[in-house]
């Protein structure tokens, strides 16, 4: 269940916009916490790995204070330990490509509450709970590439467990313009100058991106961004 509108989500990026559109940990934690409120701690003893490595579609996201494209594929994602993943992939700023490994590390299992069922109810007695993870990650860039540097920040995804206890990667709301999974926030600091900037990526929708999505039934890229490699 979607608990907060996409459009509550522009509003709390332009709020992110008036300081210098810096994601800072606190608003990053408000964002995940407005979207968690009707939820409660659950256990959940699983490999998502297939949810984290889901390619149904692109990864659509953005980098730095002018929201410059930014493309992230994963490539693998392996579970280590209970609630630990290494994971390795590409990312791809201007024309510029660097290869990444890193680790995500989940820190808390969340039920919904009052979940919803999808269009008609259709979903009604197909699962036993929808509910969402949240985790930590950190992605280091190739320090031989051009350009690199360390991604770290905060995820949030969704998933429903059916009624023969597989948790899977949780579509039931794919009709809604709010749609979104596997939502990435946090920055980029470069291995060079040692200087951050914001990032944020994710599957259909991109979390805290302020005034760079314009669409309504799904993302499109405001204008006044599109010189920043949004037009290729």
């Amino acid at each position: 269940m979607r608990l907060i509108s996409y459009f509550v989500l522009l509003l709390m990026g332009v709020v992110l916009t008036s300081n210098q559109r810096k994601p800072a940990e606190n608003t990053i934690q408000r964002w995940i916490q407005s979207l968690t409120r009707e939820s409660k701690k659950t256990m959940v003893d699983t490999d998502f790995s297939n949810i984290l490595l889901d390619r149904r579609v692109p990864y659509v996201g953005y980098i730095g204070a002018n929201y410059q494209k930014l493309s992230i594929t994963f490539q693998r994602v392996h579970r280590t330990s209970a609630n630990r993943y290494s994971v390795s992939g590409v990312t791809i700023v201007n024309n510029n490509r660097c290869n990444f490994r890193g680790t995500i590390n989940i820190i808390d299992n969340r039920r919904f509450i009052h979940p919803t069922y999808g269009v008609d109810d259709a979903m009604k007695g197909r699962f036993r709970r929808r509910g969402c993870s949240v985790a930590k990650y950190k992605l280091m860039e190739d320090t031989r590439q051009k350009s690199s540097g360390v991604f770290s920040g905060y995820l949030l995804f969704y998933w429903y467990e059916t009624v023969d206890g597989r948790i899977v990667y949780d579509d039931i709301d794919d009709y809604s313009d709010s749609f979104c999974n596997n939502q990435y926030a946090g920055s980029w600091r470069s291995n060079s100058t040692r200087k951050a900037k914001p990032c944020a990526w994710g599957q259909y929708r991109v979390p805290i991106c302020g005034d760079l999505d314009i669409g309504a039934g799904e993302f499109s890229v405001n204008p006044k961004y599109a010189k920043y490699g949004w037009e290729k």
